[in-house]
Order: C-alpha cells, then structure tokens, then sequence
C-alpha cells in the first residue's frame, strides 16, 4: 500500500519545480544501462498510454522528477557515479538514489542571520591601535619574565639593586651584597 506523503509548511511556501524531464529520462538511461532490464520491470505494467510509453515507467519518472526537485544536474550526476559502488547488483529505489544526492549536495556556508553592525574605519582604526599596545605591552612583559628584567631607576640605589639581584640570581646572600654596598657609598667623614 501507498504510504501518505509528509509535507512540511516550509515546502508548501516555496514549491520547487520538478527536476527536468531530460535529467530524469538520463537517470532511467544509465540505470537502464548499469541493471538492464531489472531496473525498468519494477516500473513496468504492461498499460500503454497514448504517445506509446508503459504508463508505469511514465509515471515513475514523474515521481522522481518531483522526488529529486532539490537537487541539480550535477548532484545527480555525482549520485549516478557512486551507484555503480554502492548498488553494485541492484539498482536504488528513489529513498537510496535521494539519500545519495543528499550525500553529494554541496554543504552551506553559514551566514548570520542579521547583518552585523558597521564601525566607521576611524572606530575600527582606533580600536586596532589600542590592541596593538595592548599585545606589544605583554609580549615586552612575557619577554622581560623570560630574560628576568627587572627596571630599575637610573641612580645609585638602581646600580646598588641591579648588582643584588645579580648577586641573588647567581645564587649568593642579596642582603649581605646590600649592606656591603651601603658602606661601600655611604658618605665618609671629613676627620
């Protein structure tokens, strides 16, 4: 028995014409010349209609004109190719040959549903430069972690700690290296 057909409302909106006569007869070619007469007996019924055709094969192309209205000719013709591998001994009912073109239907590209927000480029300017100082701030701070940098004022008291912190990072007593140079400048008395 026939089972009901499923429509869906987003297919009653937009209803898409039938695959081309030509295409579907081409399909019914190749699996005529891929499965002989096997293919075209599950169509056959022996009644003939007025321009001389089996009524069956006539009505069974128009179910798969209107079965592969979705796809394009050279979705079909990927899908016939791939039969040859997939049904090597019988040929696909109209299920299978769609489920093939589904497989074969080139992928959409995601677009947003909105159209994004314009900045003007002086905006989009403004905000490049802040990110660049930004990056550059942190790559000279990852950087400075690595070396083991460390700023230090430019006087004696900054000679006095970059001389500890070498002592320290060498592995020596920063605290003693500190007071021996405190008395090192300390100021002398005048006797």
């Amino acid at each position: 028995m026939f089972k009901p057909v499923i429509v869906d409302a987003e297919s009653l909106k937009r209803p898409q014409p039938p695959l081309p006569t030509e295409v579907v007869n081409n399909i019914f070619k190749v699996f005529h010349g891929f499965y002989g007469n096997l293919f075209l007996s599950k169509f056959s019924t022996g009644e003939v209609d007025a321009q001389g055709g089996d009524a069956g094969i006539v009505s069974a192309r128009q179910i798969w004109g209107h079965g592969l209205r979705e796809f394009d000719a050279g979705v079909v013709r990927a899908a016939l190719a791939q039969c040859v591998e997939r049904h090597p001994e019988f040929p696909p009912s109209l299920p299978q040959f769609v489920a093939l073109c589904a497989a074969n239907k080139p992928r959409e590209v995601y677009r947003p549903a909105q159209p994004a927000l314009q900045m003007s480029q002086q905006l989009k300017s403004a905000y490049s430069a802040r990110a660049r100082e930004i990056n550059e701030r942190h790559a000279r701070k990852a950087i400075d972690r690595k070396t083991g940098f460390v700023d230090l004022p430019m006087s004696l008291d900054g000679l006095k700690a970059a001389i500890a912190n070498a002592v320290a990072t060498a592995g020596g007593d920063e605290a003693a290296e500190l007071r021996r140079l405190d008395l090192m400048f300390a100021p002398k008395e005048i006797a």
